[in-house]
């Protein structure tokens, strides 16, 4: 088992990337999904943040809620919360440092964030939903963190360093494991399962999708990403959706041998599409377009 206190050595400069990188400017489309068999169909898509500014990261809170970074006029991040059917925003962190990446905590009425704190350390804190108590440091020791994913209590993490390194944690243990190296900051939790999925880069240079399996620490190739995608997701039925300029584009490897199109966005997504998620019901997908 290898141990990730060595990372606490990572320079100041690496620590403080999210930190020190100016975010662009980025809204949150909400679309109703319908899927069956892989085959994904989207309508009624809509604006849910339409402004000038960074509002990024999004995902789903007991189906109906949308949890997502937005920048402020300060400069620094906070967390928002925004309720699709009654159309409003809540502003959940509002402190004085910047949060990041909002994930629910499976049976909690709580979340993550990566915190980036005022030594510019970047680590992972819990937040009560309802605004009570103060919020909660997860990891003492495990920085600086830019991206993770929760199942149950596992914690699967994207941790900057040179190489970049993906660790496996518990909130309930001291011991953390490095799954391996070179991932890229998609991680998603597998629905219905105790398992993950993540992105690594090959040798070679091409970007494949995997599966970890939480138990044993395998982790095993499902596809290909297609040139040119970042960003990617899974439904509920194990159906991956990624983009590519302004398409959408799904690979289910129970029904697919290739990523399908699904949909152009066209000049809705001309400037590009990223980050995605799919609600709990698998009804619904949030896409991050560029402005």
């Amino acid at each position: 088992m290898k141990k990730l206190f060595s990372l606490l050595f990572i320079s100041s400069l690496t620590g403080s990337l999210l930190a020190q990188t100016a975010p662009p400017s980025t809204d949150i489309h909400v679309y109703e999904l319908k899927e069956k068999k892989g085959k994904v169909t989207l309508s009624k898509g809509r604006n849910i943040t339409d402004r000038a500014g960074y509002d990024n990261q999004p995902s789903f809170f007991n189906n109906d809620y949308i949890l997502y970074t937005s920048s402020q006029e300060s400069g620094q991040t906070d967390i928002m919360i925004y309720d699709l059917y009654e159309d409003k925003v809540k502003n959940l962190t509002g402190s004085r440092d910047s949060e990041y990446s909002p994930t629910p905590i499976p049976g909690f009425n709580s979340f993550a964030v990566v915190r980036v704190e005022a030594d510019n350390s970047q680590r992972l804190w819990m937040y009560h939903m309802d605004g009570k108590g103060a919020p909660q440091l997860i990891f003492d020791k495990i920085q600086p963190v830019g991206y993770f994913a929760i199942n149950e209590k596992d914690v699967l993490m994207f941790v900057l360093g040179e190489p970049v390194t993906m660790v496996l944690a518990n909130m309930e243990e001291v011991d953390d494991d490095i799954i391996t190296s070179n991932i890229g900051r998609t991680i998603r939790t597998i629905p219905g399962t105790k398992d993950f999925t993540f992105e690594r880069r090959e040798d070679n240079g091409s970007w494949f999708i995997y599966t970890l399996n939480k138990t044993t620490k395998e982790f095993t190739k499902v596809v290909e990403k297609p040139e040119g995608a970042s960003d990617w997701t899974i439904t509920g039925e194990g159906t991956y959706i990624t983009s590519v300029g302004s398409k959408l584009l799904a690979f289910n490897p129970k029904h697919h041998s290739e990523w399908q199109e699904i949909e152009d966005l066209g000049a809705v997504g001309a400037k590009g599409i990223t980050r995605m998620a799919v609600s709990q019901e698998n009804d619904k997908l949030a896409l991050v377009i560029n402005n």
